[in-house]
């Protein structure tokens, strides 16, 4: 159950912990989210060190801690009172192996530092996000791997096809195309090893009724937990649907051992939005 150990969250009380150790972390965007990426973290050959970036509560960042106990893992966001938030849940659950840290993402100059980053829904977020990417790519050692999810450009519900919302807080682009995306990951200095559409028809609309509910934020909070388990046990019914087209993107790019590894574009890319 994706999240269930934020049922000791500093910031909750008995009856929200309850919920929390039954349903799971309650965030349907994001639990479909990790149903795509966490398998795909897992396949890697036995990181070392992961970057968690833009990690909010964290969610993610103890899953990835859990799936390599041997790996160091770390935890990064703009918000020091969500990492303040985070540490102290990593001390609750004594996770020795994961720690938070507050930064600006636009201002790393880490290098070769990980063996793995992490990142989702961030990319639509920051302003240069090709700059971003450079930033990812030299964080990496050589050999390492970037993970990224983002939305796609748009929303796919049983044929009906309509731009992505604009309204969640914080993002300044709707999301990507896949050629596109594909072609920024290549000029940043990665090889592409696998691409992939999530978000199925029936995800998305029940994705589309939790931002009816919530507006992309933390409001309503009591119809929402009345609602989400019912949008999640519908989801996990149809998530046999392929999600093609699908509302979200998932990358697995690698840094290449050696500078002068060739990189290619598949032509065969093409953007189901087109």
């Amino acid at each position: 159950m994706i999240g269930r150990e934020q049922a000791l969250a500093p910031e909750l009380g008995r009856v929200e912990r309850l919920y929390v150790r039954l349903f799971g972390f309650p965030a349907l965007g994001l639990r479909v989210r990790a149903k795509s990426v966490l398998p795909l973290l897992r396949t890697l050959p036995a990181p070392k060190t992961i970057l968690d970036a833009g990690c909010g509560k964290g969610v993610l960042t103890f899953a990835a801690a859990q799936a390599f106990p041997e790996a160091s893992v770390v935890g990064t966001d703009c918000c020091p009172r969500l990492v303040e938030r985070n540490a102290e849940l990593a001390r609750r659950l004594n996770r020795r192996n994961v720690r938070f840290l507050a930064g600006d993402l636009t201002k790393m100059e880490d290098r070769e530092a990980y063996d793995a980053i992490l990142a989702t829904d961030v990319l639509e977020h920051v302003a240069d996000d090709r700059d971003l990417l450079g930033r990812f790519q030299r964080a990496i050692r050589p050999g390492g791997y970037l993970i990224l999810h983002v939305p796609h450009l748009t929303r796919h519900v049983w044929g009906w096809t309509r731009p992505n919302f604009m309204g969640i807080e914080g993002h300044v682009r709707p999301g990507y195309g896949l050629a596109e995306l594909w072609r920024m990951l290549h000029r940043a200095g990665f090889r592409v090893e696998s691409v992939g559409y999530n978000y199925n028809a029936v995800e998305t609309l029940m994705n589309d009724l939790s931002y009816l509910i919530t507006g992309g934020r933390e409001r309503r909070r009591r119809v929402y937990a009345l609602c989400f388990p019912l949008l999640l046990f519908v989801s996990w019914l149809a998530g046999r649907v392929r999600p093609v087209p699908g509302s979200g993107l998932v990358f697995v790019a690698r840094r290449p051992q050696r500078t002068g590894d060739a990189f290619t574009v598949d032509p065969r890319a093409r953007d189901a939005a087109a």
